[in-house]
């Protein structure tokens, strides 16, 4: 399941013409353009049955993590609610 979802992630992610996918175990690396910037979606099964927890980490290649930011996804919520935060942290780091 895990990997559905980060399927899912790089299908939105690109879309964007300068975007840069790679999928490696359970986290998807995204790069926009030349920003050294690098966007780490990671999805795991959660403690509870139907549950993920995903986690959107911002990374500078010379200065390591920046920032990060965690939520559970539910399988009665789907993918949308997910979409959302995605484009929240986009629009700050982005």
């Amino acid at each position: 399941m895990p990997k559905q979802i980060l399927s899912q992630f790089a299908a939105c992610l690109g879309e964007d013409e300068d975007s840069t996918t790679a999928t490696v175990g359970n986290s998807l690396y995204v790069r926009y353009g030349n920003d050294p910037l690098i966007l780490k979606i990671t999805c795991e099964l959660g403690r509870a049955t139907g549950e993920l927890d995903a986690s959107f980490q911002l990374i500078h290649p010379e200065h390591g993590p920046i920032d990060t930011a965690s939520f559970v996804l539910t399988r009665s919520g789907g993918l949308t609610p997910a979409l959302k935060q995605l484009a929240a942290y986009r629009a700050i780091w982005f």
